[in-house]
């Protein structure tokens, strides 16, 4: 039988506020580590003040994610 599910708990430390974390690698080696060969992987987070998007993880476009998060909720 084939396995329809699994779950796997993350815990991160960030610096503070607009702090911005690659997960990429806790994603890929989650998978990896369930020998999942297909299928969706979903991250959560959970709580008001945290947020989980995609974005190309280099110096500009954090720093821009940074400065539009500061600018909407200073």
């Amino acid at each position: 039988m084939s396995r329809i599910a699994t779950s796997v708990t993350e815990h991160l430390k960030t610096r503070g506020q607009n702090d911005c974390l690659d997960i990429t690698a806790r994603v890929q080696r989650a998978v990896t580590e369930a020998k999942i060969a297909e299928g969706l992987a979903t991250v959560f987070v959970p709580g008001s003040t945290a947020g989980v998007t995609t974005i190309e993880y280099e110096p500009g476009a954090v720093q821009d994610l940074q400065e539009a998060l500061r600018r909407l909720a200073p």
